[in-house]
């Protein structure tokens, strides 16, 4: 059965079809079902794997690539990516090597629309921010991690993904990332998660509740890397 009736496919293809750019999905999965220690089943791999497969049909401009972490190959292009979990989705434009715009757990609900503004800022709008921010960025002494816990019933938790994932495209110094909460209770547990959304800074030195304006996640970046605004 589709996730995606035949109304939801007419309305992504039409809002697909006006792309200019390429856009490459990094899709990281895993098949296996053997449960080690300290490693959570994968909940939804089989389900985010048919979501970007069903969307990926809609837009000639996009272009799937799937892993399988419990395969050599997988496992070895998680190792150079990066990637600590599946499902794992890392976006980029299709020819760039970036992999710090991702998402850790199914982008279902509230969270596809976030999906779907991400290609359209990859492959047609660009991230919209001012010259001078994305020079503060590139100049910061270290990279900074951005985690944003949502979850798909969640309907602020887009703006705080999209602010986050708007940084990492502008510059490499920031890793967007978004993590469904439920999915990966350990990392939840880890960071005291009790509402979302709720973005951990470079894991833990600071953190950003709710869905806060760009300043705010500017001022949280600073303070986490210790420069003066």
């Amino acid at each position: 059965m589709a996730l995606l009736g035949p109304k939801e496919q007419e309305i992504v293809r039409e809002r697909l079809s006006n792309l200019v750019r390429d856009v490459e999905l990094v899709l990281f999965t895993d098949t296996s079902t053997l449960i080690a220690p300290g490693k959570e089943p994968c909940l939804y791999c089989k389900e985010t794997k048919q979501l970007l497969e069903e969307l990926a049909a809609l837009s000639d401009r996009l272009h799937l690539v799937v892993y399988d972490l419990a395969t050599p190959e997988g496992k070895e292009k998680a190792k150079e990516y990066k990637v600590e979990a599946a499902p794992t989705l890392i976006l980029r434009e299709k020819g760039s090597q970036a992999i710090n715009l991702r998402y850790r757990g199914i982008p279902a609900g509230y969270e596809f629309a976030s999906l779907l503004e991400d290609i359209e800022m990859l492959g047609r709008d660009g991230h919209g921010l001012p010259e001078n921010v994305v020079q503060e960025l590139n100049n910061l002494p270290e990279e900074v991690v951005l985690q944003v816990f949502v979850t798909p019933t969640c309907p602020y938790c887009p703006q705080a993904v999209r602010t986050a994932h708007r940084l990492a495209y502008a510059s490499p110094k920031i890793w967007g990332e978004m993590i469904e909460a439920n999915e990966f209770p350990e990392l939840s547990h880890r960071y005291h998660i009790h509402g979302v959304p709720d973005t951990i800074v470079n894991h833990g030195k600071e953190r950003i509740l709710g869905a806060q304006p760009l300043s705010q996640f500017l001022q949280a970046i600073r303070k986490a890397v210790g420069v003066q605004a």
